[in-house]
């Protein structure tokens, strides 16, 4: 008996993905570097929204082979994270050293002022 080989999901097998591959139904525009993402996937596994494309035919990142030699992260990608603004405004203050708002006030404003 022969055992399938399991294909992981990946936005460039979904039927929401339109035919240029830089627009999904659910996320909107997707940057190219995403299109084997297998985590955005699998939060749309995840949620219900996943419908695999099947006349698309699955590659090395489907097959759970990354560039690198390494092998995906089942129990990583199955995890989903959830960010809210203060994530957000904290880490932009951490690295910054100010809010986002007195940084657009400093590079918008006071450059029109010049």
């Amino acid at each position: 008996m022969t055992v399938k080989q399991k294909i992981h999901p990946t936005c460039r097998l979904c039927n929401k993905m339109n035919n240029e591959m830089t627009h999904c139904a659910i996320f909107g525009a997707v940057a190219p570097e995403n299109i084997n993402n297998t985590a955005m996937a699998a939060a749309c596994v995840k949620s219900g929204d996943y419908v695999r494309l099947l006349h698309a035919i699955p590659n090395e990142f489907n097959y759970g082979q990354l560039k690198n030699g390494k092998t995906i992260d089942e129990s990583g990608d199955s995890q989903l994270f959830i960010y809210d603004a203060a994530d957000e405004r904290d880490g932009f203050k951490n690295t910054h050293e100010m809010t986002l708002e007195e940084w657009a006030r400093k590079t918008f404003v006071e450059k029109k002022k010049d």
